[in-house]
């Protein structure tokens, strides 16, 4: 099974640090519901984690998440691609994560360049091509995200 990271960080950098802001429960939940897109995604964090008295559910998170990937949040794109890698909250798909992963990335999102070549290294939901793998693992790493760099010594035989 994949190694899958969810994003809750600052998107220059790819370590699971929260990025919460001082915000209650109450004006998270108004927040999302009012269609900030971070707030979402936060919102979604809350259920997957079953933090800060929010009962865990899986199906919440994903639409929570869902929300915010659609109203264009790279975080929020790169955890629907999670959420599709582990089937949490909904049917798993490789193909599904690889399009909410390949959208993140696109905005620059040094996790989800890690993830999405991790699919391309192992042929999940697309086919494998470890010179795609690279190319993704590198622009991760430019990107700042320490396991991209890891990976990349990895693949190449260097570790």
């Amino acid at each position: 099974m994949p190694l899958v990271q969810f994003m809750r960080t600052d998107p220059r950098v790819c370590v699971a640090e929260p990025r919460y802001t001082p915000m209650d429960l109450a004006h998270i939940l108004d927040s999302a519901k009012s269609g900030n897109r971070d707030a979402a995604w936060q919102l979604g964090d809350l259920y997957r984690e079953a933090t800060r008295g929010v009962k865990y559910s899986p199906r919440s998170a994903f639409r929570w998440y869902a929300e915010s990937a659609l109203a264009g949040s790279a975080t929020g794109q790169n955890n629907v691609g999670a959420s599709y890698e582990n089937g949490m909250g909904c049917a798993q798909s490789f193909a599904q994560a690889a399009k909410w992963y390949r959208l993140a990335a696109q905005q620059g999102l040094g996790v989800a360049m890690s993830n999405l070549a991790f699919l391309y290294l192992n042929g999940y939901g697309v086919r494998a091509d470890k010179a795609e793998a690279l190319r993704w693992f590198t622009q991760g790493a430019a990107a700042g995200c320490s396991k991209s760099k890891r990976m990349i010594k990895s693949v190449l035989g260097e570790e």
